[in-house]
């Protein structure tokens, strides 16, 4: 049994990305259930800052560069994960992390639509949402809650 008060959070990033039509795209990961979804988003890596992770992470998750980072959140998400997901990743990778800790960004999409491409194996799909889907879609603990406050910060729907 791991001791998690032993374990630091992983540093990560996520992005609420906008569209011209005012929708906001969530993916669903590869490991995700048919109803479960997030905004794309990575680990931030050796010698690299949370601005290059998220712009890194949005091309590689959707196959293209046409963001633009709009602002910086002041609250960062920090969450646990359950203890299946700990075994999981100290099994796969020889060290884990006790949850994650994310810098959240407002970032603006300027491409096509055709220009999303999701990463195959890393993501099922990619979706535009309105903000009247997002209580159905984001079903983990607070997650909905917590996007409803970050959205709010940034001035998306009151």
């Amino acid at each position: 049994m791991i001791d998690r008060n032993t374990l630091t959070y992983r540093e990560s990033t996520t992005a609420v990305v906008t569209n011209d039509d005012g929708k906001i795209i969530l993916v669903q990961k590869a490991s995700y259930k048919d109803n479960e979804w997030d905004t794309p988003g990575g680990g931030v890596e050796e010698n690299e800052t949370p601005e290059q992770a998220i712009l890194r992470e949005l091309k590689e998750e959707l196959g293209t560069n046409k963001f633009e980072i709009i602002a910086k959140s002041k609250t960062v998400d920090r969450y646990e994960w359950p203890d299946d997901v700990i075994e999981r990743k100290l099994k796969e990778k020889g060290h884990t992390w006790r949850g994650q800790q994310r810098t959240q960004f407002l970032v603006k999409f300027i491409g096509a639509k055709e220009n999303i491409k999701p990463l195959i194996g890393e993501l099922k799909r990619a979706e535009w949402v309105d903000k009247g889907e997002f209580s159905s879609r984001l079903v983990y603990p607070m997650q909905w809650q917590k996007m409803e406050l970050l959205l709010k910060e940034f001035g998306i729907y009151s």
